[in-house]
């Protein structure tokens, strides 16, 4: 493990020190940063999936209504050999 020395303003150094409690204080400071860096990934995962989505959204109306199932299985039965 990587030893880091950080410089924290007083009174987030107090807060630190109240919540740590029975916890060593840079096992919590560590915890902490997990969680943050957790929700962060979270976050941009969730934002490339919604823009996903609204691309699928832009290319289902340019699309416009067509059967997606009766297209798979006309090229499924022409390279079975089908009618």
């Amino acid at each position: 493990m990587a030893r880091v020395n950080v410089f924290l303003d007083e009174d987030l150094l107090k807060r630190v020190n109240q919540k740590s409690g029975r916890k060593k204080r840079s096992a919590f400071i560590q915890k902490a940063l997990l969680e943050y860096l957790e929700k962060l990934e979270d976050g941009e995962r969730r934002r490339k999936m919604e823009k996903a989505s609204r691309q699928m959204d832009q290319l289902a109306r340019r699309l416009g209504n067509w059967d997606p199932t009766a297209l798979i299985r006309k090229f499924r039965d022409a390279r079975q050999g089908k009618a």
